[in-house]
C-alpha cells in the first residue's frame, strides 16, 4: 500500500504546475472558490465529543467537537481541543492530496506563537509560525500552491478551528457524458439521457422514460457486451443486460424518472462508468431495456 502511494503522489506531483508556495497567515477571509468546504455542520454531536473519521474526506486527531452560534467566523460546529496530553498537535489528514488550504484558527493562549506544518507523505513541504488571539477578526490561515495530505497544527494550551476550504490538484479530464452505441434500447425500452456534467465535488442527473412497468431500476457499472433477456424468457424484442452492476437505485413505476448521481469531490479524475435503465413490464419475465450511458468524471 504505501509503495502504492508513494507511487499515486509522485504521479500527481508532476501534474501540478510549479508554483510557489504561499502561506495564508492571519487574513480576513480564506479561499474565495474552493473545490469542497467542510463546516463541521451545527449540533451534529454533544459538545466536546472526539473526533476521528466522522467528517468525510478528513481523519482527525487531537480535537473534539464544539457548537456556538456565530463567533468571530466560528460559524455552528467546529473542533477544539481534545485534551489528551502531549503532544499538542492537532493533525487533519486528507483522503486526497490536496493544492490549497484555508481554516479558521482561534488561538486561546498567547503564551508562544502556534506552530502550521503541510505534509506530504509524512514529510514536511511549507510551514510557518504565528502568534495570534482568539479575538482579532484577521484569524484565517492556510497554504497555497503546495501539494500536501495533512496539516498539523502544534497549538497552545487549546485551539478553535473551523472552515477547512481547500482545492484539488487541477483535473486534466473533461466531464462528459454520452450514448454507447454498442447496447442500443429494446423495442418498449425507455430513453435513457443526462442532465448535468459528472465534475468531481457535484451532482448529476441520469433521467429515463417512459417507464411503463410495474418496477423500475437505474443500474450503475461497467459496459459489458449484451446478454439477451430473452434467455431468461422475456418476451421483449431486443431487451438486454449490458453492465456488470456495481449499484443500483430504484425507481417509482412513472411516466419519467430522475436519478441524482452525487460525484465525490476526490473522485477518480477521467473516471469513466456506465449506466443502464431496466424496466420490468409486469407480466412473465418480461423487461425493457435502455441504452447505456457512459459518463466521465472530469472538469
Amino acid at each position: 500500500m504505501g509503495a502504492m502511494r508513494t507511487t499515486f503522489v509522485t504521479a500527481t506531483l508532476l501534474l501540478v504546475p510549479a508554483l510557489r508556495a504561499q502561506p495564508i497567515i492571519a487574513q480576513t477571509s480564506g479561499l474565495a472558490s474552493p473545490d469542497a468546504v467542510i463546516d463541521f455542520g451545527a449540533n451534529l454531536f454533544p459538545n466536546f465529543t472526539p473526533v476521528s473519521t466522522e467528517f468525510p474526506g478528513v481523519t482527525v486527531t487531537h480535537a473534539r467537537y464544539f457548537t456556538t452560534g456565530t463567533v468571530n467566523n466560528l460559524v455552528g460546529g467546529f473542533l477544539t481541543n481534545d485534551p489528551i496530553g502531549l503532544p499538542n498537535t492537532l493533525t487533519i489528514v486528507f483522503d486526497t492530496p490536496i493544492t490549497d488550504l484555508s481554516f479558521v484558527y482561534h488561538q486561546i493562549s498567547t503564551a508562544q506563537p502556534s506552530a502550521f506544518r503541510a505534509v506530504l507523505s509524512g514529510f514536511v513541504v511549507d510551514s510557518f509560525t504565528n502568534l495570534s488571539d482568539q479575538f482579532q477578526p484577521n484569524n484565517y490561515f492556510g497554504f497555497t500552491n503546495t501539494l500536501f495530505d495533512e496539516l498539523q497544527i502544534d497549538f497552545v494550551a487549546d485551539f478553535n478551528v473551523d472552515t477547512l476550504a481547500f482545492n484539488l490538484p487541477p483535473c486534466g479530464a473533461l466531464a462528459s457524458t454520452g450514448i454507447s452505441s454498442s447496447c442500443p434500447a429494446s423495442a418498449n425500452g425507455p430513453v435513457l439521457s443526462f442532465a448535468g456534467l459528472p465534475t468531481r465535488g457535484g451532482t448529476f442527473d441520469v433521467q429515463g422514460g417512459p417507464l411503463t412497468g410495474a418496477v423500475c431500476a437505474l443500474l450503475l457499472g461497467v459496459e459489458i457486451p449484451p446478454i439477451p433477456l430473452s434467455a431468461i424468457g422475456s418476451a421483449e424484442p431486443g431487451s438486454a443486460f449490458c453492465l456488470t452492476q456495481i449499484a443500483s437505485f430504484p425507481c417509482a413505476p412513472t411516466p419519467m424518472a430522475s436519478v441524482p448521481l452525487a460525484v465525490p469531490i476526490d473522485a477518480m479524475c477521467g473516471l469513466t462508468l456506465d449506466v443502464q435503465w431496466i424496466d420490468y413490464l409486469g407480466t412473465g419475465l418480461d423487461f425493457a431495456t435502455s441504452a447505456v450511458g457512459k459518463f466521465t468524471v472530469g472538469s
